[in-house]
């Protein structure tokens, strides 16, 4: 008779999905990394936190997993980072018909057991803290609010009138370059948190008339600057293939 010696180990702990995590416990997972999670984690600050919602795989009591869906806006951004097997169960479970998906190229696997991707861009998160920030502005900015509402929307397009609200103008960071009366150029904080103390800078736009004198550049560090001064860390994101604007958030020292 022949006898087989097997090796045996405890099963790992299944897993399973919660929707009624606490925003302390999702923002505590998403600081493990803050300048990938950043956009989260401004999204979990109080002003914001009411536009979202959230789903965490555990193990036991143990986070593993985690996706956060900004629901107020068309085109259901949402944020993923964490084991693969988590975030497969957590995007099983979050019934979406469509999404703009954030997540770092471990996250794919997971969530393609439910989502098959249409547009994969391959983005660069480029970061600035008042360690490594350079101010340049060669040309006079001005900061913009609810007032310029209806010239905001005249630069970004018709479309942008449900994304630009006067409550988004007073609550964000921006920043323009006027010419003859009108913006010629102009960029701005997507979302900020004073309590994660962090920043995520874009909507960086120049009319085409007005490209390649520097204004971008101009609006760009005028926004670095003054989120700088509230909070610990900036970032953006940047189609990697981006070269020109990534040359330009280098010059500021991103």
């Amino acid at each position: 008779m022949e006898d087989h010696f097997l090796t045996a180990a405890p099963l790992v702990p299944a897993l399973r999905v919660d929707q009624q995590a606490s925003p302390a416990e999702v923002h505590a997972f998403f600081e493990r990394d803050r300048l990938l999670a950043a956009y989260a984690l401004a999204d979990l600050d109080p002003a914001n936190v009411k536009d979202c919602r959230w789903w965490v795989a555990r193990r036991e009591d143990v986070i593993v997993a985690a996706a956060l869906l900004v629901h107020v806006l068309p085109f259901r951004p949402c944020f993923a980072m964490g084991e693969a097997e988590g975030l497969a169960a957590v995007f099983y479970e979050m019934k979406e018909q469509r999404l703009i998906v954030a997540a770092p190229p471990s996250a794919r696997p997971g969530i393609e057991q439910t989502y098959r991707f249409e547009r994969v861009d391959k983005m660069r998160r480029m970061t600035t803290s008042e360690r490594t920030f350079l101010p340049r502005r060669p040309h006079r900015v001005k900061r913009l609010g609810p007032d310029d509402l209806e010239a905001m929307v005249d630069l970004y397009g018709e479309a942008s009138r449900s994304y630009f609200t006067t409550a988004r103008l007073e609550r964000e960071i921006y920043f323009g370059v006027r010419v003859d009366g009108r913006i010629a150029s102009a960029a701005g904080t997507h979302v900020r948190s004073l309590e994660a103390g962090i920043a995520a800078l874009g909507n960086v736009l120049t009319r085409p008339a007005y490209r390649g004198k520097g204004m971008a550049t101009s609006v760009t560090s005028a926004v670095t600057s003054a989120a700088l001064e509230e909070h610990r860390d900036v970032v953006l994101n940047v189609r990697d293939q981006n070269l020109p604007a990534i040359a330009v958030y280098e010059r500021l020292g991103y």
